[in-house]
């Protein structure tokens, strides 16, 4: 599994999305996965925070933009 066991974190701001059914399946399917691997129960929001966490720390050319835009002086929340 590629996915890291959840870590306690900030506090979170909240976003909405609207994803497809077959999505929801999918992230359903994926958090019964994750029980399996760490013996723990996880909801689907809880998932897509960790999901989206590992993507954005694993996407190469994201991250080599992120350094240019720091080293430019520019990242605000």
């Amino acid at each position: 599994m590629r996915l890291q066991r959840r870590k306690s974190e900030d506090p979170p701001i909240e976003i909405r999305v609207t994803v497809p059914a077959e999505v929801i399946l999918d992230l359903k399917d994926y958090c019964r996965y994750y029980e399996s691997t760490y013996k723990e129960t996880i909801e689907v929001p809880i998932i897509v925070v960790e999901i989206l966490r590992h993507f954005l720390k694993m996407e190469r050319q994201f991250l080599r933009w992120r350094r240019s835009e720091d080293a430019a002086g520019g990242r605000a929340l």
